[in-house]
């Protein structure tokens, strides 16, 4: 039934709320208050307060406001496994608002904009008369009994699978969780962990679990992910009431298996050194039980926040077992950035800080980690972006706790008063948000390095991009990264500090890592253009070597990243090394110190072999694995090198005594997508060996 004390938001075609007629006419903004919104009480035309549905006008005021009519048409039988039995009050075409279906959020230039144009102009020639309208959303309905439908046999063993890996009631109460950007979906995992148990526990028991009541939960499950999830729900206790308890949907049994312990002991037995069986194993199935969990949703649902969570999470899980470069990650990245857009979360409407909301802040959130993940993996593997801030215009999120985001509105509230005029928080506090801004600014960035570094029409037009850009976006990066709150300011010293939070210490260096590498692809841009390098490409990769060391020296303190050590020490610490190497076969600290006393020959050869040792750390079989052996043994040639080299290495017959057909490339292909970040030789010193 419609909830009619408070009637929810009806959506215009492209997904952002709809004004009322009233505001709609005067092109005044409207702040779509239900029932009554504040211009109508000002102009105390509280009666005339309505809202256009479909070429009709309903009262707020007189009558309640009908549901919103479903987003995307529901599935057919034929598309999902799921057969209702006929007549089934989810599926009767009298549910459904007439109009035209919205698949997904459609643009301005979409094929409903001219429709919703025509609409309005035939509101005006129908006069203001109010007409009431009563319908009801299939969101409102009851939901279905699992006895009620079948299941195919292809999602009912899915479905099976996913129910059977579900630990016990007491095992999987204790969620493993990792600081991160992503941090703040722990709290909606420990809430459903908690519901899921209370409310189905008996079907999970350490024992037996009979194949027949695991079916009649699967068919529930199915039912109420058929049932469209609302994100524009800013009512922390109906936004989560969408799926807890008897609500539960496959969307959060995959969540909460990126947290769940499958295995007993495994994560004991992963920080003694590398992977263990144990760990394997239940790696491995939680990576199962994601990847089929988001099959059922593909299934049943027509896509929603908590479904992209998932499917990131789908794209992390897969880099960690085959490694960043894959294609079955590409592939996996690409439908989250697809997921991504087709929601709308691109276009999010900027608003003041007033008017945001619970539904806002989650959609600000996705959007911006996402497109900071994107960068990440252009980052890695050069290849061309997926989206493109051009075409996105969602503000970044407020920098509120995770408490304060699921509070009640007064608490909410009061937290954003407490934000400074740049929207962070004052408490002196990292919260996920606090990570999600300041990667999200770094990543902007980033992307206008990507412009110039990945353009091909520079060998056409060599001048397209001038020395200049370039300083102007280092002198941003700098002064972006200055004005970050100082409880993000690194400082090395935090490492030995115990009484520096470990969220605090792993997000200070993961977005000063974040920082450098900005530093070095304009470094290396700079020097490409024929910039003078005054030493600072070697500084800031000394520096980003330094800084990924600490995930390899400092395991003890950092062990929440050893799932990601592979990635870390390939994507920052092997790209910074070449040029290291490169330092070392051609050197120039001999004719000019650096003007920073760190950087000297001895302590280059001393990071150069604890990179060694990071590198050969790392499993052959673990994800990028094979990159790191192979970044290793040229690594190790070029100690081998230097340091046994018979004369003195700074006369040229003994420095340039290198194989000039081995270029630095580390024989894998991801430095060599950027021509820029292969430190390769000139041809007049290769010809001279």
């Amino acid at each position: 039934m419609n909830d009619h004390t408070n009637p929810p938001l009806l959506l215009r075609r492209n997904g952002r709320p709809q004004a009322c007629d009233p505001c709609r006419k005067r092109k005044l903004a409207c702040d779509h208050t239900r029932p009554i919104c504040s211009r109508c009480k000002k102009r105390k035309q509280d009666g005339e307060c309505v809202y256009l549905v479909s070429g009709s006008r309903i009262s707020t005021s007189k009558s309640p406001l009908p549901s919103p009519a479903p987003s995307t048409p529901l599935p057919s039988p034929q598309r999902g496994s799921l057969q209702h039995p006929q007549n089934s009050p989810a599926l009767t075409p009298d549910a459904q608002v007439s109009g035209l279906t919205r698949p997904g959020y459609l643009g301005p230039t979409s094929y409903c904009n001219i429709y919703e144009d025509t609409e309005n102009s035939l509101s005006l020639l129908q006069g203001s008369d109010n007409v009431a309208i009563q319908c009801e959303s299939v969101a409102h309905h009851a939901p279905m009994e699992g006895s009620q439908t079948n299941m195919s046999a292809r999602v009912r063993d899915m479905a099976l699978n996913v129910l059977h890996n579900i630990p016990d009631p007491i095992q999987g109460s204790v969620l493993r969780f990792k600081h991160g950007s992503d941090g703040w979906i722990h709290n909606i995992a420990e809430r459903a962990a908690k519901s899921l148990y209370e409310t189905f526990g008996d079907y999970f028991s350490a024992g037996n679990r009979p194949t027949a009541k695991l079916e009649e939960l699967a068919r529930l499950i199915c039912a109420n992910t058929l049932r469209p999830f609302s994100d524009d729900e800013s009512d922390p206790d109906k936004w989560f009431g969408q799926f807890l308890g008897k609500n539960i949907r496959w969307e959060l049994i995959g969540i909460l298996s990126i947290f769940w312990e499958f295995v007993p002991g495994s994560n004991t037995e992963f920080w003694k050194g590398k992977r263990s069986a144990e760990f394997d194993r239940g790696f491995r199935i939680a990576r199962e039980n994601m990847h089929l969990s988001l099959d059922l949703c593909k299934e049943f649902s027509a896509g929603n926040s908590m479904m992209l969570c998932l499917s990131q999470r789908c794209t992390v899980m897969d880099s960690m077992s085959v490694g960043d470069a894959d294609l079955v990650v590409w592939r996996a990245h690409a439908e989250t950035i697809s997921l991504l857009t087709f929601l709308g979360f691109h276009a999010v409407e900027e608003k003041g800080r007033l008017q945001t909301s619970l539904s806002t802040e989650i959609k600000k959130r996705f959007f911006h980690h996402m497109f900071t993940m994107a960068m990440v993996v252009v980052s890695f593997t050069g290849r061309p972006p997926l989206i493109s801030s051009r075409y996105s215009s969602t503000p970044i999120p407020l920098d509120i706790s995770n408490e304060d985001l699921f509070s009640d509105h007064g608490t909410f509230m009061k937290a954003i008063s407490r934000l400074d005029d740049e929207g962070w928080n004052t408490d002196g506090e990292i919260y996920p948000s606090t990570n999600i801004r300041a990667r999200a600014i770094i990543a902007v960035i980033r992307e206008e390095i990507f412009k110039i570094a990945l353009d091909h029409r520079q060998n056409a037009f060599p001048n397209a991009f001038s020395i200049e850009t370039l300083l102007q976006l280092r002198s941003r990066e700098l002064s972006a990264v200055a004005a970050f709150p100082s409880c993000l300011h690194f400082d090395p010293l935090d490492l030995d500090n115990p009484e520096v939070p470990i969220n605090h210490l792993s997000a200070r260096l993961f977005i000063q890592q974040e920082h450098l590498q900005n530093m070095f692809f304009i470094e290396r841009l700079l020097l490409r253009l024929g910039h003078q390098d005054k030493g600072d490409l070697l500084k800031v990769s000394y520096d980003l070597v330094t800084q990924t060391l600490p995930y390899y020296l400092h395991l003890d303190r950092l062990s929440s990243f050893r799932n990601d050590c592979e990635w870390l020490v390939m994507a920052y610490a092997v790209p910074a090394g070449g040029i290291l190497c490169l330092e070392l076969l051609k050197p120039t600290l001999h004719l000019r110190p650096h003007s920073d006393s760190r950087i000297t020959r001895s302590n280059i050869i001393q990071k150069l072999s604890l990179l060694v040792a990071f590198l050969d750390w790392v499993s052959p079989s673990a994800p990028n694995g094979d990159l790191c052996s192979d970044a290793k043994s040229v690594i190790q040639r070029v100690l081998d090198q230097t340091l046994n080299a018979v004369s003195s290495i700074y006369e040229p017959p003994a420095v340039f005594q290198w194989d000039s057909s081995t270029q630095l490339d580390f024989n894998f292909d991801l430095l060599d997508t950027f021509d820029w970040n292969r430190p390769d030789f000139p041809s007049s010193q290769q010809s001279n060996q």
